[in-house]
């Protein structure tokens, strides 16, 4: 093994800090996106039957829409993977526990009407982040058969990256002037990539060479595709004929299979998500 093929174990304790930070804004959020649909739809339950059934037979007077916005996703990840190698003529076993929690990402999506208030549109979003790794190594001793130690190392630049295409039908209820609330739905094709380790280098410490360091790993890049779903509801003011803002909340995911060292392992993909931007209509 070249010393271009092991990666360094100083390595810059990546965003966590600055994960955990988004990951409670994004849940403080996510408190007030949800707070805001369910009293607006606890009141329109609550209004009058004749004034709720004008809110369902209301024509939704525009031909498209444009949405473009800062979400969050909150969803924890984890996997496990494991290998060996050959050293002092017996095998040592190492075993990762991968660990990744949720983040902020953009998110864009547009479509057409197609008929009364329903519209046919796609959604894409894109979430990356740094995710964590445990590296637990059964290390053989070099002068003492069947007496192996502990070695330890933490990742925490890992790269995890979701890209998903989601293919919507939305139908749109008029509320009142400028305000109209979505509910939408439909398949979700995921890309998944993550990078697994797979060796690792270790170091003796000293005479009697009771401890053992693992200073280095290996790592690969592997993806993989899978379809899922979502759903979702978006409330939208329009604060010009063409120009608005908006919020959404939405689930979306899959459970895809990811091949790691030491065979195949499922992780979640996706999960609620939530946001604020802007809206164009046409």
């Amino acid at each position: 093994m070249s010393p271009s093929d092991v990666e360094p174990t100083s390595r810059r304790m990546v965003g966590f800090e600055s994960d955990n930070q988004i990951q409670d804004r994004g849940r403080w959020l996510m408190r007030g996106v949800l707070t805001f649909i369910g009293v607006f739809t606890a009141g329109l339950l609550a209004t009058p039957a004749v004034y709720a059934q004008s809110v369902f037979e209301r024509a939704w007077g525009d031909q498209g829409f444009v949405s473009v916005n800062f979400a969050s996703q909150v969803k924890d990840r984890s996997f496990n993977e494991s290998f060996s190698a050959s050293i002092y003529d017996e095998t040592a076993t190492y075993a990762v526990a991968h660990t990744g929690k949720g983040g902020g990402f953009f998110d864009i999506s547009g479509g057409v009407r197609v008929w009364r208030n329903l519209a046919a549109g796609v959604g894409l979003t894109r979430f990356s982040t740094n995710t964590g790794a445990a590296v637990t190594g059964q290390i053989p001793h070099p002068l003492f058969f069947n007496r192996p130690r502990k070695g330890f190392l933490n990742r925490t630049d890992l790269e995890h990256t979701q890209t998903g295409v989601h293919i919507q039908a939305v139908w749109v209820f008029p509320v009142i002037d400028r305000l109209d609330v979505s509910v939408f739905g439909g398949p979700s094709f995921f890309s998944i990539d993550q990078t697994i380790i797979t060796s690792a280098t270790i170091e003796e410490v000293s005479a009697p060479f009771e401890v053992v360091s693992i200073t280095g790993v290996t790592t690969s890049a592997v993806s993989q595709r899978k379809v899922g779903g979502h759903l979702g509801v978006d409330v939208t003011y329009m604060v010009i004929d063409q120009l608005g803002g908006g919020l959404f909340a939405r689930w979306a995911g899959a459970a895809a299979d990811i091949p790691a060292t030491g065979g195949t392992q499922s992780i979640d993909v996706g999960g609620v998500q939530f946001g604020v931007g802007f809206r164009a209509r046409f």
